[in-house]
């Protein structure tokens, strides 16, 4: 090794004065300047406020990367449009996005600043989903990879009807209801779903397309009957897709820089990245990890006066300790209030991501965000579901912005009891109640609700209906009887809500700050700050080892139903019978079904 590495050192570092030197270097040439090209690298999956930290179900179950920030990534396209020069935009859309409908409209917008700002943009597709191509076809030109294909397939709907999966563990359900359309009920009742409740929501998927559908008739210049056939056809194969006015040209399958260079007939291109598809993970050091699980930081405060987009997002849960994932009463009471006192704070954006929970949880909520109202303006912005619970806690008299593709409403109400008696008895495990009246077993998890027990609940369940539909009436200046007809438990597309007055029109995130910095008479640019921060990953390291919670059974009842299907409602309602006080309770749940692309 040694020889290896001698002779051109020797060579290297040999005496000058034996080489005659030339009088003057001549001056080198300067290489020509490359074609720029700003890259935006768009893949894996995309929420409003991204939880951060350790989620051990997750990875225990092989779970994927935890999600980015939409904002953040909106923020930087927006960037784009207000940057100098002429420099062409490519979007590589070769790897899977997570985006939601609500969301997509957000990024069409920004695409139109865009356009407006003259920048030229094109799209670099592989295999491409409804959702990549909707992305695809804000882009001046689309190109695809000669061996893929699109899969243009309207928007379904998944709901996991599993009574006979809860019959055959020996787990029953007592279910009360207001409202026949209240979907989130019918899994628990039902093997399949109810007719009227499936053309009910027919409707609603038929609105929600109707976005799509105009957005790709609209960019390619297609007519709206059109783009439903090729819907219909759903798999097109890249000469397909060129042929049927979907793509604008077809490189062969050799990445996109390759492509990038039949794109822009060149190969001196020098790419810019804006956006990068893959993040490098930091190492991690262990002494740093303890020192900060020992000396948690506090979160800092807001220092300058700002605009707040507060979250609410998660089912809707009562408890006094926060949840990733889960919009807990007590610490989401807390932190609007905080935010209601801090006179840097100069107006709130309610971003609204929820598909609701637990009846008495949403009403608190409610209350201190009609607190926060009196304080300073404030309007909500609807994400992807914001509905039942969700929609309650927006029923203060504010203006309400939704997406078209947002799903909401499902104003009703209902109760729920587990019953794991028969699965207690396959187990050998027998519960003897020693009590002075029957009564005291009315929350017992080993046995279901009596006649005489659900009379008695009904009334209490058609109180808190009464007082949803009052609320409602109230907030949205319309008479009970006008908005009964219209809850009942029934789900609306955003666009659909808007045209019955649900909410007040459709709109983003955007434009709800914009509103928001007008009320509250704010000239010039001012700092937008989201709450809740995210956790530190120690914080979540913390809570998921050190905190008896992580000890439960509900976390595995948790983790098998969410494999087995969505289930969200299903495994709020469980938990609380594995773990919960023991009181009653009576939930605003949108039905849990997942929107398929």
């Amino acid at each position: 090794m040694k020889l290896a590495f001698a002779v051109p050192l020797l060579v290297a570092l040999g005496t000058p004065t034996l080489r005659a030197q030339p009088a003057s270097a001549p001056a080198e040439k300067a290489a020509p300047a490359k074609y720029a090209v700003k890259r935006v690298s768009l893949s894996g999956a995309y929420a409003d406020l991204p939880e951060q930290g350790l989620d051990l179900a997750s990875l225990l179950m092989g779970g994927g990367a935890p999600p980015k920030s939409f904002y953040e990534m909106l923020d930087k396209l927006d960037e784009l449009a207000k940057a100098e020069g002429d420099a062409p935009i490519l979007f590589d859309l070769s790897d899977g996005v997570g985006l939601n409908q609500a969301q997509l409209a957000e990024v069409e917008r920004v695409f139109v600043k865009l356009r407006k700002a003259g920048k030229k943009t094109y799209a670099y597709l592989e295999g491409a989903d409804s959702v990549r191509y909707q992305i695809a076809v804000q882009c001046d030109e689309i190109a695809i990879a000669d061996m893929g294909g699109i899969d243009l397939v309207a928007p379904s709907l998944s709901i996991s009807y599993m009574k006979d999966l809860y019959d055959l563990l020996g787990i029953h359900f007592d279910v009360l209801r207001c409202g026949e359309f209240k979907g989130a009920a019918e899994p628990y009742m039902l093997s399949r779903m109810s007719d009227h409740l499936r053309a009910h929501l027919e409707e609603m998927l038929a609105r929600m397309n109707g976005e799509i559908v105009q957005r790709i008739a609209v960019r390619r210049g297609l007519r709206a009957e059109r783009v439903r056939e090729l819907q219909a056809r759903r798999i097109w194969r890249a000469d397909d897709a060129r042929a049927a006015g979907l793509v604008d040209r077809i490189v062969p399958w050799a990445g996109v820089e390759k492509a990038a260079e039949q794109i822009f007939g060149r190969d001196d291109l020098a790419f810019e990245a804006v956006l990068s598809g893959k993040k490098r993970r930091k190492s991690v050091n262990p002494l740093s990890l303890l020192a900060e699980l020992l000396n948690p930081k506090e979160v800092d405060a807001i220092e300058d006066s700002s605009l707040v987009v507060l979250h609410l997002t998660g089912p809707i849960v009562d408890g006094k300790k926060a949840q990733p994932g889960t919009l807990v009463s007590e610490p989401t009471v807390k932190l609007i209030r905080q935010v209601a006192d801090d006179e840097k704070v100069k107006g709130v954006v309610l971003r609204v991501n929820s598909p609701g929970g637990s009846a008495t949880a949403s009403e608190a909520i409610r209350v201190a965000l009609a607190e926060l109202a009196d304080k300073k303006p404030v309007v909500y912005s609807m994400g992807r579901v914001a509905g039942s619970g969700g929609y309650w806690i927006t029923c203060i008299g504010q203006p309400v912005l939704a997406e078209i593709g947002t799903i909401t409403g499902s104003i009703g109400v209902l109760g729920v009891k587990t019953n794991l008696g028969p699965l207690f008895r396959r187990a050998g495990i027998q519960e003897e109640v020693i009590a002075l009246d029957a009564s005291a077993e009315m929350t017992s998890p080993t046995r279901g609700w009596t006649d005489a027990e659900k009379q008695n609940l009904q009334g209490m369940i058609d109180d808190v209906y009464h007082r949803f539909l009052a609320l409602v009436a109230k907030s949205r200046a319309m008479k009970v009887e006008e908005v009964e007809p219209l809850a009942g438990g029934r789900v609306y597309s955003g666009g659909h809500a808007a045209e019955l007055h649900l909410v007040d029109r459709v709109g983003g995130l955007d434009e709800a700050i914009a509103m928001v910095k007008k009320a509250a008479k704010v000239d010039g640019d001012i700092e937008v700050t989201h709450l809740p921060r995210p956790r530190s990953f120690m914080d979540a390291v913390a809570e998921e080892l050190l905190s008896v919670r992580a000890l439960i059974p509900a976390g595995p009842v948790q983790v098998l139903l969410r494999r087995i299907g969505p289930a969200v409602g299903a495994c709020t309602v469980l938990q609380d019978a594995l773990v919960g006080d023991g009181s009653l309770k009576v939930w605003a749940l949108t039905p849990d079904f997942e929107i398929r692309f």
